[in-house]
């Protein structure tokens, strides 16, 4: 592992505006549904009360380990839900899956349908990043691939069934590589959306192209999705710039944004995200090329053998990233103002694509050893359930 200098930041506050909802649908063709894993998962789970203080121990470890499903095909995002199910999405098949008690049902109705028609899977693109509307599962939001462009979709759930999607940002510029792809619901209420640039690197500085950035929009369920969220500095969905290739989101409870970013050759990055700034690329990679007038230095940087990080989940204890060349899962500590050292609390299990926060504090991680660019082993892909101490 190889470090690049550290810098804090304290993050700005977040607006707290929220919207009303309204609702939407249609109906279609559904598609059967499949049992594929073994294991248990709770079938309720009880959110503990929130944490007062932002801060963790330097070091922890895993403390036990179990297997929540198998025989999974390229998963890559993890969206737990109140009743203590999962919904996984696949990259490569474009199905979301409910995995609930050892049982993975595929999602059917019209939305399932029209997932597997649209879906583009060339090289890194597909069915990428999910995520349910806070305080109402009736909406499921999904970043999938097209054959032209990358888009938000959103997507009514009722059970198992999901409804004809409405695009709610379309025109994402996309590629055989560098789809970005990770959304999730900030503490205000809106929808963050990381992009990648596409392989085209000059327009991750360009305030006017959705490549290469983290969008925020409206995403209440009704007619105003996808419209760029009040406040957005330059009065676009944009939010920050300057991006390669983000993987990961995570909002700390304190308001904190943090992503995990995909470097080139020399280093990949976590970066502290705040409205407006600029994260160097293609001027700037890791710390190469800093310090740079307008341009926020990442706070921890790793080789990418080390890394190569894609999902990012928060504690009010740490952060959790995901690796895939990196084959680990890492632990950053959080303090009250910025973050600790980071340290490896999991490996031998392969490629990491995601993971997640449970109800109760546990992690939820999904293996990428399916996608082509790991070695499959019995029973990958899988999702494990980890608790740490």
């Amino acid at each position: 592992m190889s470090f690049r200098p550290r810098i804090i930041a304290l993050a700005c506050a977040l607006p707290l505006t929220l919207a009303a909802c309204s609702s939407a649908s249609d109906s279609a063709p559904t598609q059967s549904a499949e049992r594929i894993v073994s294991g248990t998962t709770p079938t309720t789970e009880i959110a503990p009360t929130a944490p007062t203080e932002i801060g963790g121990a330097a070091t922890a470890s895993v403390t036990s380990q179990e297997v929540v499903a198998t025989g999974l095909d390229s998963p890559w995002s993890i969206a737990p839900m109140a009743d203590g199910s999962l919904l996984v999405s696949e990259r490569d098949s474009a199905l979301i899956k409910r995995v609930r008690a050892g049982i993975a049902t595929s999602l059917n109705g019209p939305g399932a349908e029209a997932l597997r028609r649209v879906v583009d899977n060339t090289g890194e693109g597909g069915l990428l990043g999910i995520a349910v509307l806070p305080g109402d599962t009736t909406y499921l939001y999904a970043y999938i691939t097209r054959a032209d462009d990358n888009a938000v979709l959103r997507m009514e759930l009722n059970g198992d069934l999901l409804s004809q999607p409405t695009a709610i940002v379309e025109g994402i510029p996309s590629a055989k590589n560098h789809d970005g792809g990770r959304i999730a619901f900030g503490p205000d209420g809106f929808l963050y959306i990381a992009t990648g640039d596409a392989g085209q690197a000059n327009k991750a500085a360009d305030t006017g192209s959705t490549a290469g950035k983290i969008l925020r929009v409206v995403a209440k369920g009704g007619k105003k999705d996808g419209r760029a969220a009040p406040g957005n500095p330059w009065g676009n969905r944009v939010w920050s710039t300057g991006h390669r290739n983000v993987e990961g989101l995570a909002f700390v409870a304190d308001g904190r944004l943090y992503a995990s970013e995909l470097g080139q050759d020399a280093w990949d990055e976590l970066n502290l995200i705040t409205a407006g700034s600029d994260y160097g690329w293609p001027s700037t990679e890791g710390t190469d090329g800093l310090p740079a007038d307008g341009i926020t230095a990442p706070i921890e940087t790793w080789a990418p053998d080390d890394a190569s990080p894609s999902g990012l989940a928060a504690t009010h204890e740490a952060l959790y990233m995901a690796s895939l060349k990196g084959e680990r899962l890492w632990r950053i500590p959080l303090t009250a103002d910025g973050t600790g050292e980071p340290e490896v609390i999991l490996d031998g299990v392969g490629r990491i694509r995601d993971v997640a926060v449970a109800l109760d504090g546990s992690l939820y991680v999904a293996t990428s050893n399916t996608d082509g660019r790991g070695s499959a082993r019995q029973g990958d892909d899988r999702i494990l359930r980890l608790t740490v101490g």
